[in-house]
């Protein structure tokens, strides 16, 4: 049906009127609340009303009108900023408190996991903790090294000052050199009470030259003996420590040790505990060729009563070689040493001391089937075939707060042979076949090494253009049956009070063989120095050590040399012109390292 123009524009008007009205809402809304922000300050907050219908906006519910929301105050950027701050490190501290919650908790389960390994580790089987005893508490290493730099003024022939050190003879004077005499690896295990091994391998340096060694008939090749470093075994040997006190159960005797193997020497080995100064030089008897150690079997240790040391022992029997030697006898040599300390001793040198050893053995030269001769009957003439040997010493010591001093008699028999008197230089022709006679063959001859003719009357002079006169003098005294060796010694030192030094010194005289009227090889050596403990791992020694020959010089005749050898009437015996060797000189800087 038609509308009627006038309603048409009516109801055209009306909604004009609706948006207008609309509009009018939003405006006075939007004024609303611009009012009620601006006046945040005032009032908190604002409930606002509309009116659906009318759209019509009131600040106060008023018939019609539903809330149309409720508007907060307007905050500043400073505050807004502090708001947020605040927010952020709270929860900061929150993360912080659940981390430190979650820290403790899990220190307390480790804990937990710890208390849990521990019992599982005690609990383990026994081999682990056998094991773990074995090889973490029952195993000790240590070293030793002895050096040095020498320098010889004067150079002669005699023995060694120090093992492993060969100087040239005369003529060579200001030969010096460096050297690592030596070097050892102490291994010592423990595995009970019981029973203690130790194992030393010993680092030296090899002398001599390559000699080619033949294979097959033509063909041949060299020996690598060429003066390099090698190893050896000094020491192995195995301890029974509780014989006397578990199975005997003697309380004095509680400490004392059965020992087999190779081992220390029951007298050369406690003379350098006494004095201190192996590094430095030898012994008396080591000097003289006395083997530091061999393979036997030995017993010893102290003997206590209230806790102090009144005697001390070593008794064994070893082989006629020592360390560094095959033992070619059949027959063994006997040692032993007694101590006696009549105060008591609180260590083991302590106070007054009065030693006493002896040994008696044989030479180690030859097999048994060589000491006869092809009817049965025993060789003469050469202490190396069937000679026995003995050793005797007689030592009496004190040793004080920071000093010692200790004076020794020596007595040997066939103790000190050609071959310990040159172990240090010795002439060449001292290594001919010659260097040991058993007789002397005095036709005219032609020495090869040296082209000098022997005349037929057999007299050589000494020093010449060769030494083999003076070298075959050297073998018959030394090398006789029959020869007997005398000594005497003083040895100590003195701690210089308040610093890290100590002077020490050594003299000897010694007769290699007391039954030669006039012996030219009688010496006397001197040793003396200053030491500097550094700390208690190295010591280094400045010192000077002599060996003098105090003989005037002279001759030799030829009947002092027919007592210690046979001679038919066809082999006259000869003279040995200037027979007294020179002495040798020498400055050492020693050094000792032990660890």
């Amino acid at each position: 049906m038609a509308r009627h123009p006038l309603l048409a524009w009516a109801a055209c008007r009306s909604r004009r009127s609706a948006r207008r009205a609309f509009r009018f809402a939003a405006l006075i809304l939007g004024i609303a609340v611009s009012s009620s922000l601006a006046r945040a300050a005032e009032a908190p907050e604002i409930t606002l009303y509309v009116n659906p219908k009318t759209h019509v906006v009131y600040t106060e519910p008023v018939r019609g009108t539903v809330p149309l929301g409720t508007f907060g105050q307007l905050k500043s950027a400073a505050q807004l900023q502090r708001e947020i701050e605040a927010k952020t490190q709270a929860q900061l501290d929150a993360q912080k408190q659940q981390i430190r919650q979650e820290f403790e908790a899990r220190e307390v389960q480790q804990q937990q996991w710890n208390v849990q390994m521990a019992k599982e580790v005690s609990e383990m089987q026994p081999a682990w903790r056998d094991f773990g005893d074995r090889w973490f508490k029952k195993i000790s290493i240590g070293t030793l090294v002895y050096g040095d730099w020498s320098m010889y003024t004067h150079t002669g022939w005699g023995p060694q000052f120090l093992e492993n050190i060969y100087t040239p003879g005369p003529g060579n004077d200001g030969w010096n050199s460096f050297d690592i005499t030596r070097a050892y690896l102490d291994t010592r295990f423990t595995p009970s009470e019981d029973f203690s091994l130790r194992l030393t391998p010993e680092l030296y340096r090899q002398f001599g030259a390559p000699q080619p060694d033949k294979i097959g008939s033509t063909s041949a090749v060299n020996s690598n003996l060429d003066g390099a470093e090698g190893v050896r075994i000094k020491y192995a040997y195995l301890d029974y420590r509780t014989f006397f006190k578990n199975i005997l159960k003697v309380e004095p005797l509680a400490t004392d040790v059965i020992t087999f193997g190779i081992q220390q020497n029951p007298f050369i080995t406690w003379e350098e505990n006494l004095w201190g100064y192996r590094y430095v030089t030898l012994s008396p008897w080591n000097f003289a060729g006395f083997s530091s150690a061999s393979t036997g079997l030995r017993i010893g240790g102290p003997i206590k009563f209230n806790e102090k040391q009144y005697l001390d022992y070593e008794i064994g029997v070893y082989n006629n070689g020592n360390y560094k030697q095959y033992d070619a006898s059949n027959m063994k040599q006997v040692e032993g040493r007694v101590s006696a300390y009549p105060f008591g001793a609180t260590s083991q040198f302590q106070g007054l001391g009065l030693t006493a050893f002896y040994d008696y053995g044989y030479p180690n030269t030859y097999a048994p089937d060589r000491t006869l001769t092809s009817t049965g009957a025993p060789l003469a003439g050469n202490a190396s075939a069937n000679g026995h040997i003995t050793r005797a010493a007689f030592v009496a010591s004190y040793e004080g707060e920071g000093w010692q001093l200790a004076g020794e008699y020596d007595w040997g028999h066939n103790a000190f042979n050609a071959s310990n008197y040159f172990n240090g230089a010795a002439p060449v022709d001292a290594f001919s076949s010659s260097f040991v006679p058993s007789g002397i063959t005095c036709k005219p001859v032609t020495v090869t090494k040296l082209p000098v003719t022997i005349t037929p009357s057999c007299s050589f002079t000494f020093p010449s253009s060769t030494y083999a006169s003076w070298a075959k003098m050297v073998g018959i005294f030394q090398n006789a049956s029959n020869s007997e060796q005398e000594g005497f010694d003083f040895f100590g030192h003195y701690d210089i009070p308040e610093t890290p030094f100590t002077v020490f010194g050594l003299f000897t005289q010694f007769m290699p063989n007391m039954k030669v009227d006039k012996n030219p090889l009688d010496f006397q050596r001197w040793v003396g120095g200053v030491e500097w403990r550094i700390n208690s791992n190295l010591r280094v020694a400045l010192d000077s050590q002599n060996l003098l020959y105090y003989h005037s010089q002279f001759a030799v005749p030829a009947s002092e040399l027919a007592q210690f050898t046979t001679f038919g009437k066809k082999n006259p015996a000869f003279d040995v012109a200037n027979a007294v060797p020179t002495d040798v000189h020498a400055f050492y800087i020693n050094f000792e390292f032990r660890y």
